[in-house]
This record gives structure tokens, C-alpha cells and sequence, in this order.
């Protein structure tokens, strides 16, 4: 769930607390994740090295869509 699921009824501290429910949730999910991909005989260095890659495919691949806007 993202946190714009909940929708604030007037109250600030409401919209808050369920935003951060919601990231508590979203943090364990990620937990859950993370040790799945660990036990599936992944290491830590190598899903950080993953993850650097796809930043820097990602960052490429904005830049070609940029230029290819401005043909």
C-alpha cells in the first residue's frame, strides 16, 4: 500500500499515524524480502550491486527519454 492510501479527514496527526502504519508495513514486507533473497543463497554485497546497477540503468535510461523528448 502507498502512503497516499489513507486519506486525511481534516486531522494531521491521523494522516500521520496511518502513513506511518503504512510504512511500518511496507519496511516489514522489505525485511521479509531481503531474508528470502538471503536464504535463497543471495549476498548482501551482491543485491547491493544489483541495486547500483539498476540506479545507473534507470539514470540512462531518463537521459535517452529526455533527449529523445527534445527531437
Amino acid at each position: 500500500p502507498s502512503p497516499r492510501s489513507c486519506q486525511p479527514n481534516g486531522a494531521n496527526e491521523e494522516a500521520l499515524l496511518c502513513e506511518i502504519k503504512e510504512l511500518k508495513q511496507k519496511d516489514l514486507a522489505l525485511d521479509q524480502e531481503i531474508a528470502q533473497l538471503l536464504s535463497e543463497g543471495y549476498s548482501l554485497e551482491e543485491l547491493e550491486k544489483h541495486i547500483s546497477l539498476l540506479h545507473e540503468y534507470n539514470d540512462i535510461k531518463d537521459a535517452g527519454q529526455m533527449l529523445l523528448g527534445k527531437l
